[in-house]
């Protein structure tokens, strides 16, 4: 066997179950006799159509597997992951084509199909499920609580736990508009960000300048990366001027309060610090942190210790989506 001719076996038996098939056994190829006979047959019928005035047809010789639709396949699936590659090494991160933020996406029809949505920005919603933690400020109470946000080019629906879901509208916002600190960014604009790192900073902040406007956009780029259909490339060059602000600390193979492991983007801000984590095969948001930053904090009644835990938003899935339910009246 030819180095040329395993490559061509190695490519034609590259599919769902292959290695099964092949485990199952091997059939003998048929003799010279039954292909002759074979072949001598289907000459006799195509002579006997051509005397009934029916059209001849000229059998092809080349063989059935090398059916062009498994080479086509084949052909496209490096396109779509090198998209992913690209990103992945303009950031410096492992490289995991489209995986997902912490369901797992699999290779289902469904997951697939998200996963298509997400990259060309089709679908009409953006879907976020969330689970948020807080301190409370007179006592030692942790309060927690889940909900679930459609949000789409113009609203916002949102569900706390199982309850009613609600339109959450912005007052002189006509349209969905992501925040960083007094500039937003609306749905629409999303794919006209430029995605050089540096042009991207300076759309971002507009003319904010100094410690509140970093921190402004440190939080709106986590808005970004979690509640917007943002693509790709975009979520790449946000990654990168995340981590370009002054001031911020980059640590990997970090987990989040769920056992998902990302990278973590720290920020000091006053008295707080700032964490976020991202997914590096996605660059989504799973999670972020706020930590009191020095000890004797006081929050309420308490008084605190550097690295107690303030807030926390742990964003248990995002992705696109295609419906939402509908509002509930007003009481």
């Amino acid at each position: 066997m030819t180095g040329q001719q395993d490559m061509n076996d190695r490519d034609l038996l590259d599919f769902p179950g292959a290695r099964r098939l092949k485990a199952a056994g091997k059939v003998a190829p048929p003799s010279a006799d039954a292909v002759a006979a074979a072949l001598a047959a289907v000459r006799s019928a195509a002579a006997d159509r051509a005397e009934g005035d029916v059209p001849t047809v000229e059998l092809e010789r080349e063989p059935v597997v090398a059916v062009v639709p498994v080479r086509t396949w084949r052909r496209r699936l490096p396109v779509l992951a090198s998209v992913a590659a690209v990103v992945a090494v303009a950031l410096g991160v492992a490289f995991q084509p489209w995986s997902g933020s912490g369901d797992g996406h699999g290779s289902s029809p469904a997951a697939e199909r998200a996963a298509a949505q997400e990259r060309t920005g089709t679908a009409p919603y953006w879907k976020v499920r969330t689970s948020h933690w807080s301190r409370n400020s007179e006592k030692a109470q942790k309060d927690e609580s889940y909900e679930t946000v459609w949000l789409s080019r113009n609203d916002k629906r949102g569900q706390f736990g199982d309850g009613p879901v609600r339109e959450h509208s912005e007052l002189g916002m006509a349209g969905t508009a992501f925040w960083i600190d007094r500039n937003p960014i609306m749905w629409d604009d999303l794919n006209k960000l430029p995605t050089d790192p540096a042009a991207l900073r300076a759309r971002l902040l507009g003319k904010a300048t100094g410690e509140s406007a970093e921190e402004g956009l440190f939080n709106g780029i986590e808005e970004l990366l979690a509640r917007s259909p943002a693509e790709p490339r975009l979520r790449a060059a946000l990654f990168k001027v995340l981590t370009g602000i002054p001031g911020a600390r980059v640590t990997e193979q970090v987990k989040d309060s769920t056992g998902r492991p990302g990278t973590a983007v720290d920020l000091d801000a006053d008295t707080w610090r700032l964490r976020l984590i991202i997914d590096p095969g996605t660059l989504h948001t799973l999670e972020a942190v706020t930590t009191a930053r020095n000890d004797g904090l006081k929050w309420g009644t308490q008084k605190l210790r550097a690295g107690d835990l303030l807030l926390r938003t742990t964003y248990l899935s995002v992705g696109p989506a295609w419906e939402a339910p509908k509002p509930a009246p007003r009481p």
